[in-house]
């Protein structure tokens, strides 16, 4: 009989492939070319992101933490304003967002990545800049939307805050935001040139936000190493990325969209992260998957009678949480009212939130495997630093696994690449001219701001 749920070693994650429908045998050849060549590119250095768990060089951990160490022992930030876009905002972001009831420092994170003027107003209405952080990241330095936010934070700030409340993380060499944080003295980080946004997460650009938020990064890197080791000592043909990545491929030309749906509130923008990863690294060449996110069991009530009984065109990528520290008991009604008359209270009784969470999940597997939708989920053992450094290593490497089995190079996005050219002249042709831009710049490197 066949394996079909598998923990990845020592990690604290299982992966259960059986409702996937899987019909062909695993081209174990196929694999292992992919995996050859993939493993070249980490080698090389050419891809940094597989090596972030075990080369302090390239994670930067060392360095995220004694930043973040020397900022809170300041005690001055309440707030922190994080400027990003993209895979420079979405892997902190959705860490953040995961792990909140876990954070100890206190500062309050506000995430600004659309360059909307009305969200701008309105975030900085409730920041006072004496007490805020600016954290400001593009990992070319050029990033349109990224830099105009960080000259509006430079302004709000005022000059004389810009060494003490200014923090920015982008190219170690090249970028308009690192020679201007050198030449002006500002505390920065550096993204590996090898790490590409998207993948991000395990470098400074997730490590520092994590560090400024309390949250250990060393479990977060040690549960992404336990993936890493699982990986480095099973044959591929054993291995369920692998086994999951050539599945997809074989079903790709009839379900090209994949729906991740984590069962946890606190993993919805791990969804969004998700989507990135997905569409950004594998939609090339006229291939590549839709990526959708979900959470249950609230989309219970929005799209699963679509994954039942709309297209067959569907994967579903689930997330469940094993333990929690509060199950939160549903409580019984006074023996003083009559129960009989209320069976839906007397059904819920005596259970809790999380096992109701949990039926709902088993449900709708079920309605799916009934209907012949495949389906396959990822199971932590508890929604903590590990715990999720095992999970986005988990998808980051299926993800380089499924472009490299498809010979599609999951690392670069060109789509993305031609779009900031076109920005970019649009912007050329509409600015000011050079004199009153000098000048607006001059102004600005004046400009004081009161708390």
């Amino acid at each position: 009989m066949a394996v079909t749920a598998s923990r990845l070693g020592s990690a604290p994650i299982t992966i259960d492939w059986s409702q996937m429908m899987i019909k062909k045998e695993p081209d174990t050849e196929a694999m292992g070319a992919a995996w050859a060549k993939l493993r070249a590119r980490f080698q090389s250095g050419e891809v940094g992101f597989y090596d972030c768990p075990i080369q302090l060089e390239l994670s930067q951990v060392s360095e995220s933490q004694a930043l973040a160490d020397s900022l809170l022992r300041k005690n001055s930030f309440s707030d922190c304003l994080f400027l990003g876009i993209g895979g420079s905002a979405l892997g902190p972001m959705s860490l953040l967002s995961a792990l909140q009831d876990r954070s100890e420092s206190g500062i309050r994170f506000h995430f600004i990545e659309n360059p909307d003027p009305m969200e701008w107003a309105s975030t900085l209405k409730k920041l006072k800049p004496s007490s805020t952080l600016v954290f400001s990241v593009t990992k070319s330095g050029t990033t349109f939307e990224t830099m105009a936010q960080t000259l509006l934070a430079l302004e709000w700030l005022g000059k004389e805050r810009w060494k003490t409340h200014l923090v920015a993380i982008t190219d170690p060499v090249k970028g308009d935001l690192r020679q201007f944080v050198q030449q002006e003295g500002i505390p920065s980080l550096a993204i590996a040139p090898s790490i590409g946004g998207r993948f991000s997460v395990f470098s400074p650009v997730g490590l520092f936000a994590a560090a400024l938020a309390g949250l250990s990064v060393s479990s977060f890197l040690g549960g992404a190493k336990q993936v890493r080791d699982y990986l480095e000592k099973t044959p591929v043909e054993k291995n369920p990325l692998f086994i999951l990545a050539q599945e997809f491929l074989n079903q790709s030309s009839k379900r090209s969209v994949h729906v991740c749906m984590p069962y946890s509130t606190r993993l919805r923008l791990l969804g969004s992260w998700f989507v990135q990863l997905w569409g950004e690294s594998l939609g090339k060449d006229g291939k590549g998957f839709t990526p959708m996110a979900a959470v249950g069991a609230t989309d219970q009530h929005s799209i699963l009678q679509l994954l039942r009984d709309g297209p067959d065109d569907k994967v579903t990528l689930f997330m469940t949480i094993d333990q929690v520290a509060d199950e939160v008991k549903i409580p019984r009604l006074p023996p003083t009212l009559d129960r009989k008359e209320y069976p839906a209270f007397k059904i819920l009784e005596g259970h809790t939130l999380h096992g109701l969470l949990a039926t709902e999940y088993q449900a709708t597997s079920l309605v799916l495997t009934k209907q012949g939708r495949p389906h396959l989920s990822f199971k932590l053992d508890r929604l903590d630093e590990r715990g999720l450094g095992a999970l986005y290593y988990t998808f980051c490497v299926l993800t380089a696994v499924t472009g490299s089995l498809w010979e599609v190079n999951p690392f670069d996005q060109p789509g993305v690449e031609e779009g900031k050219v076109y920005i970019k002249k649009s912007l050329s042709v509409e600015a000011p001219p050079v004199s009153e831009e000098s000048n607006a710049y001059e102004r600005l490197r004046g400009t004081r701001s009161e708390s």
